[in-house]
């Protein structure tokens, strides 16, 4: 199912049990997979929760970044902000049409996002990292309607982690 005729895209990393922080951080480093997320996210709009954007500590450059929270008050430079999932979405419309990528909304995070939003997704963009981190952030099982469409596996030069990007799709 699109969101009003936009492809709704996830782009997370997640290790061997879909776990994707780790007290408020990425619990590895692989430079590749920065990379990665920069190349398929720069020039477009970003949705995310605010603990996802408060562990960053930053907004991401050349991306429109909409951040979900509760609170009416909060506030960070650099971002637009909206109460909910359906919220951000709507708002986010005019970001999208105006640029780089606009038929897509990207969804970067974190875990509850992903999960209120994986019913919505069109794609996938995961990086299976093969790790077992023990973190306390996790992604959603992959629905069974998602087939994995393109694959490359990968090994850090730094780290030696193992890794795979992986597209799905419905």
């Amino acid at each position: 199912m699109t969101f009003k005729n936009f492809e709704i895209v996830h782009v997370v990393a997640m290790d061997q049990q879909h776990c994707i922080g780790k007290g408020n951080d990425l619990p590895w480093h692989i430079s590749a997979d920065l990379k990665h997320f920069k190349e398929i996210t720069q020039g477009g709009v970003v949705v995310m929760g605010r603990k996802t954007l408060e562990s960053m500590g930053r907004a991401l450059p050349k991306r429109v970044n909409w951040v979900i929270t509760r609170d009416p008050n909060w506030a960070f430079e650099g971002v637009k902000t909206a109460d909910s999932i359906e919220s951000a979405l709507e708002q986010a419309i005019p970001d999208v049409l105006a640029s780089e990528k606009p038929n897509t909304i990207f969804i970067i995070g974190g875990g509850e996002i992903f999960k209120q939003t994986i019913n919505i997704a069109d794609r996938l963009e995961l990086t299976h990292v093969e790790l077992d981190v023990q973190g306390d952030a996790h992604y959603p099982e992959i629905p069974a309607e998602f087939k994995k469409v393109a694959t490359e596996s990968h090994i850090d030069d730094k780290t030696a982690i193992a890794f795979e990007f992986a597209t799905y799709r419905k």
